[in-house]
């Protein structure tokens, strides 16, 4: 309790002896009061404190598994990124090697097709049909390179 309540009650008391049995009643009653108030007073407070401190731990709990999961989120969708990339750079390196073997391989053929062609008969006709192989193979070197990487 504190010094003045202590005082209040000391006081109540020297004044029941000063004051005499007629008024023991009513001095009693006062002394309830404050001793109930001062219960009272008490008990809230250590509600206040439990419920404080409960609220408190709850929250920090809460804060806890909330920031853990947003930490976990984040961290897996960096690994699905870099995962992602690494997908995508396999990809291009393929697709790459796969246009680089078109292209060489569709080369290797009309040369062969022109040599072929020239040997044969080295006229007018044979160029004109050595160009037009050398055309259709450029064009779908070109529509196959356009194909893979439409957006270079």
């Amino acid at each position: 309790m504190a010094t003045d309540r202590r005082a209040e009650i000391a006081a109540s008391a020297a004044a029941l002896q000063d004051l005499g049995p007629g008024y023991d009643q009513a001095l009693a009653e006062g002394l309830v009061e404050r001793i109930g108030a001062e219960i009272d007073q008490r008990i809230t407070a250590e509600i206040d404190n439990r419920v404080t401190a409960e609220v408190d731990s709850r929250i920090l709990t809460q804060l806890d598994r909330y920031a853990g999961c947003r930490h976990q989120r984040r961290r897996a969708r960096r690994m699905i990124r870099a995962e992602q990339r690494t997908i995508r750079a396999e990809r291009a390196d393929r697709s790459g090697r796969q246009s680089i073997m078109l292209a060489l391989g569709s080369m290797l053929v009309t040369l062969s097709v022109t040599a072929i062609v020239l040997k044969g008969s080295p006229g007018l006709a044979a160029i004109m049909l050595m160009a037009l192989i050398w055309v259709i193979v450029g064009i779908i070197n070109v529509a196959h390179a356009m194909r893979k990487h439409p957006q270079q």
